[in-house]
């Protein structure tokens, strides 16, 4: 048996500056009236871009799916229809009381640093 090296190529990787995005976390309702916890993401008016938006929210979304324990049984979803420059990251919660909201409500306040 032979072992080889895997090849290592070089790629032009794009660096967006999200300095000026302004996250914010809120408990909203769902369409059901339950709880929802949400983290609201601006980007200055000046960024458009949409594949910007979606690298941004996935990345949110990747982060809270590596942090969230796994004991929690929420989905985390990203919604593009809040305007603008206006996007939101939210956990669809499983049993939707108040104490998971409060759990999840913890998680995405990790994403304020």
């Amino acid at each position: 048996m032979s072992a080889t090296g895997i090849p290592f190529y070089t790629v032009p990787i794009k660096v967006i500056d999200f300095s000026n995005t302004r996250l914010s976390v809120a408990l909203g309702k769902n369409q059901f009236g339950g709880p929802q916890p949400n983290l609201d993401v601006f980007l200055p008016p000046d960024r458009t871009y949409h594949r910007e938006l979606s690298a941004l929210l996935l990345t949110c979304a990747a982060i809270l799916e590596l942090n969230t324990p796994p004991s929690e049984r929420w989905r985390i979803q990203t919604n593009y229809l809040r305007g603008h420059n206006h996007r939101l990251v939210f956990l669809d919660l499983a049993k939707g009381d108040h104490a998971e909201a409060l759990r999840g409500m913890m998680l995405l306040n990790t994403m304020l640093g």
